[in-house]
């Protein structure tokens, strides 16, 4: 059986079909409600990159194709993006294909856990670089465009980059407080290079001259204008501009096509004129209808003890629209699950929101800890209005607990129990505390390189219970 234009496209979309419709204000707005769902997280990508490239409010603007390593863990101070982890110390950087190649080099590191992801203007991760895959040894990559033509260096690994926009995120393990300063160097190893940078190196280090390299382009320029979300459109206006940039998914084609009634035109601004005032109405209930639909899908997935966990297509969504704008909203730029595996939770046992005001515990059985051959952590996030999560502050500066966090106490049994609350525990409970904020709470459960189990589901967090003692 043939299958009809408009099931393909409710198909794509993962919502139901647009009805049929006299009303042309019911149509552009269902329309709109699409767009939006469908933009989002490269309106998402956008926001972030200008934030860390543009924005001259920002003391710590970087440059294109370079790293900037953070030097300390995620805290209260950490908004740049939402759901951040206080595990890891974070290296960003945003990438500019359009010109030449790049190159990411990894020295070893030991046996610390690390990653670099590269991510797409979809939030798609397309490479990631870790300790699973490559082990101890030395790893060079190289990055190009979807434009470019050319052979790669014999040593390196060719890699190419689905749209020119792209995000590299690197994470590597701090085990332990102690370790800190001995992260951030290794962080400083890892090596991002344009052509001309490394060709320099390798003549210092071996006197070996790049032989496919020739004239150097100029240094692309970051000079985007800046994504206001209070403004009508803007959605609209900042997708096309980064749509623009880059070649759309043939997989996405059908999708835009049927958009073709908004007059949405990648390169160009949305043009308001051609609506009237009715129909401009219409736009923009469609599009708070959409980010309505995009709020309501961030719990989406199996949810079991009043743990969410989330789809295997995590981090490479297809067609998958809806839950790819679900994830930019709570946790961009998220690991595939073969990397990290993330379990949420936002009610307790008895299906109650989490509020900072009450007094909670998550207890593992000893024989029933979080499965991951890297590591495990949990966090403890305040909840905005928008649905975005960032840390708060508290009194022992703890926003994560897990598996190497010095000094926890187990119970006699061998059962380890974490205390979630606002206020410090008393005795030795305070050991196992995990600061609270003071309202809505969101926890999220993180497993690195997880085993089978936990990626497959079949492990299973315990609820978390409200807890009248102190």
């Amino acid at each position: 059986m043939r299958i009809g234009r408009r099931a393909t496209l409710a198909g794509l979309m993962g919502l139901p079909a647009l009805a049929e419709a006299q009303d042309t204000t019911a149509v552009v707005r269902d329309l709109a409600r699409r767009a939006t769902i469908y933009l989002f997280p490269v309106y998402e990508m956008y926001r972030a990159r200008w934030r860390a490239t543009v924005d001259e409010s920002n003391p710590q603007r970087q440059r294109l194709n370079r790293f900037r390593h953070v030097p300390t863990l995620a805290d209260p101070r950490t908004r740049d993006v939402t759901t951040p982890n206080s595990d890891t110390l974070y290296s960003s950087a945003w990438l500019d294909l359009s010109l030449e190649p790049l190159f990411l080099t990894v020295p070893p590191v030991g046996d610390l856990y690390y990653s670099y992801a590269f991510v797409d203007l979809f939030t798609n991760n397309f490479l990631v670089v870790s300790n699973r895959l490559k082990g101890n040894g030395l790893a060079t990559h190289m990055i190009v465009g979807p434009k470019w033509n050319g052979d790669a260096p014999g040593d390196v690994t060719l890699v190419r980059a689905p749209t020119t926009s792209a995000w590299l995120l690197g994470r590597i393990l701090v085990d332990g407080p102690g370790e800190l300063d001995r992260v951030r160097i290794l962080q400083n190893r890892v090596l991002l290079e344009t052509p001309d940078m490394r060709n320099e190196r390798r003549i210092l280090e071996t006197g070996e001259l790049m032989r496919f390299r020739t004239q150097a382009p100029p240094e692309p320029v970051a000079d985007w204008p800046a994504a206001d979300p209070g403004v009508p459109f803007d959605l609209f206006d900042i997708g096309m501009r980064a749509l623009g940039e880059s070649p759309l998914p043939e997989r996405d084609r059908p999708l835009f096509e049927s958009l073709a009634p908004l007059k949405l035109k990648p390169g160009r601004r949305f043009d308001q004129r051609a609506f009237g005032d009715a129909e401009r109405r219409a736009i923009r209930a469609g599009m708070e209808q959409g980010h309505a639909d995009i709020r309501a899908a961030a719990g989406r997935g199996r949810t079991i003890d009043g743990w969410t966990y989330g789809e295997r297509h995590l981090g490479n969504f297809g067609d998958d629209y809806l839950y790819r704008a679900a994830t930019a909203l709570t946790a961009l730029g998220a690991l595939i699950p073969g990397e990290a595996v993330y379990v949420s939770c936002a009610v307790d046992a008895d299906r109650r929101p989490l509020s900072g005001a009450q007094r909670y515990t998550l207890t593992f059985s000893a024989d029933r800890l979080p499965p991951a051959r890297a590591f495990w952590s949990l966090s403890a996030y305040e909840v905005t209005p928008e649905g975005r999560a960032f840390f708060v502050d508290n009194p022992i500066a703890r926003h994560s607990i897990g598996d190497h966090t010095p000094d926890l106490t187990r119970d006699a049994d061998g059962s380890l129990t974490i205390y979630i609350q606002r206020e410090r525990p008393q005795g030795e409970r305070a050991a196992n505390w995990l600061p609270a904020p003071g309202g809505p709470m969101r926890l999220v459960l993180r497993a690195y390189q997880p085993d089978e189990a936990m990626r497959d589901g079949r492990y299973r967090v315990p609820a978390v219970r409200r807890n009248s003692s102190r």
